[in-house]
């Protein structure tokens, strides 16, 4: 176990996109850990790479839905650093857009099961790490969307992701209610249309050539929010990249 006081995170679908952006952007900090959980270590030759030059980096199987994988994370955890500040639970997917009335219901399954049920998944592996943080602040943070919003419902036509990522941001308010007296910081975050495999697509969809928001202008406006997140300011509230409170 390191004797060294970092500032260990875990990302989960750390293997492209946002996910990996994190890691990049993370690994040039000092005094900082970072397991990214992916599907399948064997091919992730990008975050080897990354990791051949920071040496920051633990790859770690996690298919997002498998309760065995991320408990046996959890273990690897325990064992090689004791401890974690910082999961962001980032692993989503958007399979599927059109009509509700003609939306499939596996297609609301599957979105529920990845996009709900894994970052649960996930904070129930990880939350006895998390209570072991020795920064006084663990911080479990969502990736999310504005089309999840009930408040200010856009029209998309995404009722599977959509519907799924207002779950989740209610499992994540639900975390925040629950642990009042560990001083854990759980929130959802909207990253923007972002320059992804997931988010172009969706961009054509409206209109767009291609989504307006790059994955370096993502990432660096989420891990602002998230540096500088609080109990008191940010816990238990839905934000976006920019800084901005969005509505439940």
């Amino acid at each position: 176990m390191s004797s060294q006081r970092q500032t260990i995170y875990f990302i989960s679908g750390a293997n492209r996109g946002i996910g990996l952006g994190f890691v990049q952007a993370l690994a040039k900090r000092a005094d900082t850990l970072i397991y990214a959980g992916v599907r399948d270590p064997s091919k992730d030759d990008e975050l080897k790479k990354l990791n051949s030059q920071t040496k920051n980096i633990h790859i770690i199987k996690l298919e997002s839905i498998s309760e065995s994988d991320a408990k046996a994370a959890a273990e690897k955890i325990e064992k090689t650093s004791g401890y974690i500040d910082v999961v962001i639970a980032n692993a989503g997917i958007l399979n599927y857009q059109g009509p509700i009335v003609t939306t499939p219901i596996k297609e609301i399954r599957d979105h529920y099961e990845v996009n709900v049920a894994g970052p649960l998944i996930l904070f129930q592996a990880l939350y006895p790490l998390l209570s072991k943080s020795k920064s006084g602040a663990p911080k479990f943070v969502v990736i999310s969307s504005a089309v999840g919003s009930i408040g200010e419902l856009l029209p998309a036509l995404t009722a599977a992701y959509g519907a799924s990522k207002a779950a989740v941001n209610y499992v994540t308010k639900k975390i925040h209610q629950e642990h009042e007296k560990d001083g854990l910081i759980a929130f959802p975050i909207h990253p923007g249309l972002v320059q992804t495999d997931m988010g172009n697509p969706f961009a054509k969809t409206i209109g767009l050539d291609e989504a307006p928001v790059t994955i370096e202008a993502s990432v660096q406006g989420q891990l602002k929010v998230i540096d500088e997140a609080t109990r008191e300011k940010t816990s238990g509230r839905f934000w976006d990249f920019q800084g901005k409170e969005l509505p439940w």
